[in-house]
């Protein structure tokens, strides 16, 4: 069976790394919560967009390196290795940051984030770079997944579900922490990666999926 599972917000967790850096340009209050869409919210509030895009230019760029794996995402993916199944990473990144004239590559900064938390180490998750498709529109995404045949498609986005090229056939989970109401037909919503677990291993055994 092959997975694809989205890379920013799914593998990726940038909460505290958005609130740390925030923090240090003053641009919220030690009191905000850790959380990417409040943080977003706030700055825009009181700053601007623009200064909320230059945020996101030196989170996923410069400071990447200091962001987590989202909780239990890599011992899933290593029970998906062990047990034979295949998984790659699709994800709507663009090469460079659409605001302001930095030149840093974000699709480099992510492989670094990756090969340092063992996603191709032959200790690890022994991917390869070749299995980590970056698009840089949300169709071109869409239409890499259909090309891929996917069994299982896992993203934090239900705009990712709801386009219309989605491909039919593909079993559409949505990553939601904070257990969001999804009203796209056919998407089943886990608020972790042990539900995620539970449920597609669970599929496998009885040949659902």
């Amino acid at each position: 069976m092959r997975i694809g599972i989205d890379l920013d917000n799914t593998i990726i967790k940038y909460d505290k790394l958005f609130h740390d850096v925030a923090l240090s340009k003053k641009l919220v209050g030690s009191l905000s919560l850790v959380n990417k869409r409040v943080i977003r919210d706030e700055i825009r509030l009181l700053h601007g967009d623009e200064e909320w895009q230059k945020l996101q230019v030196e989170v996923y760029g410069n400071s990447v390196g200091q962001a987590e794996l989202m909780t239990g995402v890599y011992d899933f993916l290593l029970s998906l290795k062990r047990a034979g199944h295949s998984f790659q990473i699709v994800s709507h990144k663009t090469q460079y940051p659409n605001y302001g004239n930095s030149n840093v590559d974000l699709r480099k900064k992510a492989l670094f984030f990756l090969s340092e938390n063992g996603f191709f180490s032959e200790n690890g998750l022994s991917m390869s770079t070749k299995d980590v498709f970056f698009l840089s529109t949300r169709s071109e995404k869409v239409k890499k997944i259909s090309e891929l045949n996917h069994s299982i498609f896992i993203d934090d986005l239900e705009e990712v579900f709801s386009d219309p090229d989605f491909p039919n056939g593909v079993t559409k989970i949505l990553f939601s922490p904070e257990d969001a109401d999804c009203f796209v037909p056919d998407v089943t919503v886990f608020s972790s990666f042990e539900k995620i677990g539970e449920h597609v291993f669970k599929g496998i055994d009885h040949g659902a999926v």
